[in-house]
């Protein structure tokens, strides 16, 4: 990977490949966390009105360009950063290019289909949870924060995208959207000069400066075990979650090997106690949520009411009883952790789109893109030890929601 800082202060960073296709991807720090108090969804608001409209293109002429040259895109909003993304030909990458510069310099952001687009919104709120999982976390998070922004979902409530103006939405804009609050990811075939070129000509202009502040969310969540209802389910869902906040970087890495022991595919220590031998769950999946502003450990399974319990007595004696099971592994199971994980990760960035868009995330979140490739470097160097230091850092502190019909 190379980087190149804009006079402006916005930075690129660029990887070489071999493919006809190159892929962009644009995040800013103006994610949900940056949200105004009162009026939470306001992040993802300004998302969707960067598309409504610039100075040089209306929206309908936006929609027919992006069409015409990019094989995938998309914007997405998450708690920590907006991420602007897509893949298309590299015989097309300028014009890409100066189409996201347009959308992100020139935008008009004025009342012509605010009220539609807020609309729209509205009913992607009414959608938001009608997938059991999405509910299932957002009343965890509802139940075990109190003043954490992620308590509230990142789309916002329907009280406060009532209170959203477009007045509200060119403020947050002139905040958050400047060159400084961003990293643009380029993979293309294209040479590194050439990208320089293209991204200056069409991104110097840019003098919007902005202002952030270092955000700091200490509070923990707060323990325990939330029951709440659902209809139109069939099955029982549970979330447990524990706090990985507390892991530097180079204890997220063994984390993550550890991982692959807990919660990784059918051999892994979850599956084995709740599928293999209990029969008490379908799935069992995990996930490291490493992002700025969380900072979980994720489990997630179905089951049947009368099984709930039994499920969650059977993870707590796995993490009870962990530390005595990782003394009994050896060097060569511990290595195979390792070659599990780095195999998975780089059969993941073989699509150029999944790995610009991670680099830009990882710049945004932790001001640092080399910290994404530094996750799979040096872990043939972990030993059982680390992995029950970090294992005694996490697995004592739970928060459990269960959705029951």
């Amino acid at each position: 990977m190379q980087e190149y800082i804009l006079k402006n202060g916005l930075k690129l960073v660029y990887k070489s490949t071999d493919s006809m296709l190159s892929s962009i991807s644009i995040a800013l720090d103006a994610g949900a966390i940056r949200d105004t108090e009162g009026k939470f969804g306001i992040a993802h608001v300004t998302e969707h009105m960067i598309y409504k409209g610039t100075s040089n293109r209306s929206e309908v002429e936006i929609n027919k360009e992006f069409s015409e040259i990019f094989g995938f895109q998309n914007a997405m909003t998450n708690y920590p950063y907006v991420i602007y993304y897509g893949t298309l030909l590299s015989e097309d990458l300028a014009k890409g290019i100066e189409l996201y510069a347009d959308l992100l310099i020139n935008t008009t952001l004025g009342n012509d289909g605010f009220k539609e687009e807020m609309d729209v919104i509205k009913e992607e709120l009414k959608e938001w949870d009608e997938e059991v999982e999405q509910f299932c976390e957002d009343k965890l998070f509802l139940n075990s924060y109190k003043d954490r922004r992620i308590k509230y979902p990142i789309i916002g409530m329907e009280k406060s995208l009532e209170n959203i103006s477009i007045e509200d939405v060119k403020e947050f804009y002139n905040k958050y959207y400047f060159p400084e609050n961003t990293t643009i990811v380029i993979i293309s075939q294209k040479s590194f000069e050439e990208i320089i070129e293209i991204v200056n000509k069409y991104f110097i202009s840019w003098d919007n400066s902005g202002f952030t502040t270092t955000l700091t969310e200490s509070e923990k969540a707060k323990g325990g075990i939330y029951r709440d209802k659902r209809e139109g389910i069939n099955t029982a869902k549970v979330l447990i979650t524990y706090d990985i906040s507390v892991l530097n970087h180079e204890e997220i890495k063994v984390f993550k090997v550890l991982n692959q022991y807990i919660g990784e595919g059918v051999n892994s220590l979850l599956f084995d106690s709740l599928r293999t031998k209990k029969g008490l769950v379908y799935d069992v999946l995990t996930k490291v949520s490493n992002e700025s502003g969380i900072g979980l450990y994720k489990i997630t399974f179905s089951t049947g009411e009368e099984k709930i319990q039994e499920a969650i007595n059977s993870i707590e004696i796995i993490f009870e009883n962990l530390e005595e099971t990782l003394e009994n592994l050896s060097k060569k199971e511990i290595d195979g952790l390792v070659k599990s994980l780095k195999l998975k990760r780089l059969f993941n960035e073989e699509q150029s789109i999944r790995l610009s868009n991670a680099v830009a995330m990882y710049d945004i979140m932790f001001g640092n893109y080399e910290l994404y490739f530094d996750e799979i470097k040096g872990l043939e160097n972990i030993n059982k030890e680390d992995l029950i230091a970090v294992s005694s850092k996490v697995f004592h502190n739970k928060c459990i929601e269960i959705i029951t019909r």
